[in-house]
């Protein structure tokens, strides 16, 4: 029965009504969207805040505890490495839009920011994040390379550190690919309805 009416109510309300109705819902969808993708973005940021700080804690001990000074001037490195990490993920937040931004159509702008802010973040950290770190551990296993007993588990850490790079590489692919390029385009989407 009260569905029948709702049928009834709909069917008789203006086009400009039911275009009014149809931003509405794609509003609440594309926010529901950005709110899981934010609570994805912090739980990111949790987890590489609180690797580099282990990082750069346990090279800090290495760098002043180690027996070659290539190992102490990689460790050093490292715990540099540490913090541009920081520095970059954490320099995201400068974009994330606030609830209190003057009009809808501002907060669609600045979310639209805070989402290729992410993606190029992304889609760039092979050169910042994998490809700096290769030569970096290259210089601290060089003091141990002498020891024979040694080699294989340097040569052994070392394909698992280029492992963890190609799939750190293609995880990322595959998040801006499914996650962060879809949420652009429906921001997009709801910019050009809310203008035109």
């Amino acid at each position: 029965m009260m569905e029948d009416e709702l049928i009834k109510i709909w069917q008789s309300s203006s086009n400009q009504e039911r275009i009014k109705f149809d931003k509405s819902k794609l509003m609440i969808e594309l926010q529901s969207s950005l709110d899981r993708l934010h609570r994805w973005w912090k739980y990111v940021e949790l987890v590489e805040v609180i690797s580099a700080i282990i990082i750069i804690l346990s090279f800090a001990l290495i760098a002043y505890h180690a027996p070659f000074t290539s190992t102490k001037i990689a460790s050093v490195l490292i715990i540099i490495f540490g913090i541009n990490i920081l520095i970059k993920v954490l320099g995201i937040k400068k974009f994330k839009p606030s609830d209190l931004e003057e009009n809808y159509l501002e907060y669609l702008n600045k979310t639209k920011e805070y989402l290729e802010a992410q993606k190029k973040l992304l889609e760039t950290a092979v050169y910042w994040v994998v490809l700096p770190i290769y030569p970096i551990l290259l210089l601290f296993f060089i003091g141990f390379w002498h020891i024979r007993a040694q080699r294989y588990f340097i040569v052994i850490i070392y394909l698992v550190a280029i492992g963890m790079g190609i799939y750190g590489y293609f995880l990322n692919k595959k998040r801006v690919k499914n996650e962060i390029n879809p949420r652009i385009a429906r921001v997009n989407e709801l910019i050009n309805e809310l203008k035109g």
